[in-house]
């Protein structure tokens, strides 16, 4: 009984450590959220250095438009805000947004107090959010439908 005790102490314990921001194998992903609702994202490739290992992991993806082609994008109101929020790990040191249309039209906007604000015109954007932190960058990428 006391040597099952000490293995599942260990598993935990060890589970616990593999949790932690040292051991991070890959760079935090955005929670993106319109009135309380959680969007879809993406992931595209990215670069981590962690304490035991160092990775870049490369998409396909030549746009954010191809990153987005399987979702089905959320609706919204015009002038929605999208909020933008890197609650699960460090904060990033550099962020690029970037808003697409389907032609492949882009435009960088800004990301003011972790949320960005949708056109007021009808129509299906996409956003891009790259990221940079000490460790490594990555990127996401989510669509919206104003209607």
């Amino acid at each position: 009984m006391r040597k099952l005790f000490w293995m599942l102490l260990l598993v935990v314990l060890g589970g616990l450590i593999l949790f932690f921001e040292p051991f991070r194998g890959a760079p935090p992903e955005p929670e993106v959220t319109v009135n309380k609702t959680t969007l879809e994202t993406t992931s595209g490739s990215y670069c981590w250095q962690s304490l035991l290992r160092g990775q870049c992991v490369d998409y396909i993806y030549t746009t954010p438009l191809e990153m987005t082609a399987k979702q089905k994008p959320t609706r919204v109101e015009p002038g929605a805000k999208i909020h933008v929020v890197y609650s699960d790990g460090p904060t990033p040191s550099q962020i690029k947004t970037e808003e697409w249309q389907t032609g492949g039209e882009h435009r960088t906007i800004k990301l003011t107090n972790d949320q960005l604000t949708v056109p007021s015109k009808k129509g299906l954007y996409t956003y891009h959010v790259s990221s940079k932190w000490k460790k490594g960058d990555g990127n996401v990428a989510f669509s919206v439908e104003v209607k």
